[in-house]
């Protein structure tokens, strides 16, 4: 046996020791979850007729809400999309004036207050009352979206996974209309899900169960176990806190990119504390460290990594490292504060020489992206690298979900949301993050893949302007031929 694996079969002997001998617990049985299969309708199409496409997307392609306010929150109900419209031609023209877009969410989904906590207890986490069914940023699960220079957006809209019904779904579809002002015309609509998971893992060591129908949700006791172990350790009030009425923002002290926390000084920002903390304790376990948290695991009751990568056994750990890994990147990045060399003094880097090699990151601003692997942007010239780790973008602009081609389109418009590339399979209907392109081109894959330029050109195209392998040049004397 290699001294890896006795290492990880000696830490699990001790856990199972501690935990069932001088505890006295028991594992928690959980019943295998069977997702619902939603129907799906794909809106219609006609490229012989239709004069605008219509594309919309998730920013991140999953999200999470901590989903216990009574407690604490460091997930917000807080979903956003992004879409850009085009009016098809030889030419495609991106449009930005003289439209307004409109969403709505699927009937079971809608008054998401009824099903939260969140709006309750806004004011003692977030320090605003939230107007009840609105965002913090003031959307509905049923609204407008704004321009933000090259596209649309709707920001932190407050969508939850549970339905009217009782069923859990973590991918409600949302419908999206584009509308000429001036004539009320509708000129483009089209469909997208809202990935949203309140599979938090914290139950897997912190016990509690799950908090919504055995499904999801994180339990009061698992929450009260949470707060006693941060206070043990740091010396806190957060349990006594909550159970006086006065729950906290964990952002509150740990800045948080995500959030636009600015934290306290001193303190290790939240995803550099909660990976440099765990890490210590989770070493050895590969994908199965990020599985026990995140609700990515194939057997579990959300599956969010879900995208072409997935599809082609291509891990998280592959491009975010393995715990070990990820926590000393982020460490790195606050090495400046005592907590950062405390937690990192016992780990090992895995992909890596040394610590000395890592290269620092911010979370949620300098991150992988599709040129940590794909160096020229063509997968049959340049392959897969192996791991895209320790390969990160200059800062948040560089980032894949943020990145535009030559002629303004931007990338995930065409190849979609992070985390879930088209073609994706999802296990509540497989082709459910997949009906753009099905609408637009009946195949599930990149917008155009398979020669479907005319799903914006209106004609063949020989030359990809898309792509920054190709000059602006040839793309100009491609579309006037």
């Amino acid at each position: 046996m290699q001294s890896g694996q006795r290492s990880t079969n000696e830490k699990q002997a001790l856990a199972a020791y501690l935990f069932r001998k001088l505890l006295g617990k028991e594992k928690q049985e959980t019943k295998p979850f069977l997702p619902t299969q939603f129907p799906l309708e794909v809106p219609e199409f006609k490229s012989d007729k239709d004069k605008y496409v219509l594309l919309v997307w998730n920013d991140l392609g999953m999200h999470c809400v901590s989903d216990n306010e009574k407690y604490f929150s460091f997930l917000p109900p807080a979903n956003t999309f992004n879409a850009q419209l085009f009016k098809r031609g030889a030419k495609p023209e991106l449009v930005t004036d003289d439209v307004m877009l409109l969403y709505d969410i699927e009937s079971e989904n809608e008054n998401p207050e009824e099903r939260s906590m969140f709006w309750k207890y806004s004011k003692e986490i977030f320090g605003v009352d939230v107007p009840v069914g609105h965002g913090l940023k003031g959307k509905t699960v049923n609204d407008t979206m704004a321009l933000h220079g090259n596209h649309f957006a709707a920001e932190l809209v407050p969508v939850l996974p549970y339905r009217s019904d009782q069923l859990y779904n973590p991918y409600p579809m949302f419908s999206f209309k584009a509308i000429d002002k001036s004539t009320g015309e509708l000129l483009a609509a089209t469909k997208a899900v809202a990935p949203v998971s309140t599979e938090m893992g914290c139950r897997n060591c912190h016990e509690g169960g799950w908090a919504w129908n055995g499904v999801s949700g994180v339990a009061d006791k698992t929450a009260q176990n949470l707060l006693a172990a941060h206070d043990r350790y740091n010396k806190t009030t957060l349990l006594a806190d909550a159970e006086k009425g006065n729950p906290h923002l964990c952002q509150s002290c740990h800045a948080d990119p995500a959030l636009g926390a600015p934290g306290k000084p001193g303190v290790l920002n939240f995803s550099t504390a909660v990976h440099g903390f765990h890490a210590n304790y989770l070493s050895g376990m590969d994908q199965d460290a990020c599985n026990l948290c995140h609700p990515s695991a194939v057997e579990g009751n959300t599956t969010c990594y879900r995208g072409r990568h997935a599809t082609n056994f291509i891990s998280c750990t592959e491009c975010h490292g393995v715990l070990e890994d990820h926590a000393l990147g982020l460490l790195a990045g606050q090495r400046a504060i005592p907590a950062a060399k405390r937690l990192a003094a016992n780990l090992v880097t895995i992909a890596v020489e040394d610590k000395a090699t890592i290269n620092p990151r911010t979370p949620w601003l300098i991150e992988p992206d599709c040129k940590s692997c794909h160096t020229n942007f063509n997968i049959g010239e340049d392959g897969y690298s192996g791991s895209a780790y320790n390969n990160w973008v200059a800062g948040y602009p560089d980032l894949y979900r943020n990145r535009t081609d030559n002629q303004g389109v931007m990338c995930i418009a065409c190849h979609g949301s992070t985390h879930v590339v088209y073609g994706a399979e999802n296990k509540f209907g497989r082709q459910r993050d997949n009906m753009q392109p099905l609408q637009y081109q009946g195949i599930a894959g990149t917008i155009g893949t398979h020669n479907n330029c005319k799903v914006c050109h209106i004609k063949e195209m020989n030359v990809s302007g898309h792509h920054r392998n190709q000059t602006n040049r040839e793309y100009e004397a491609a579309v006037v031929e």
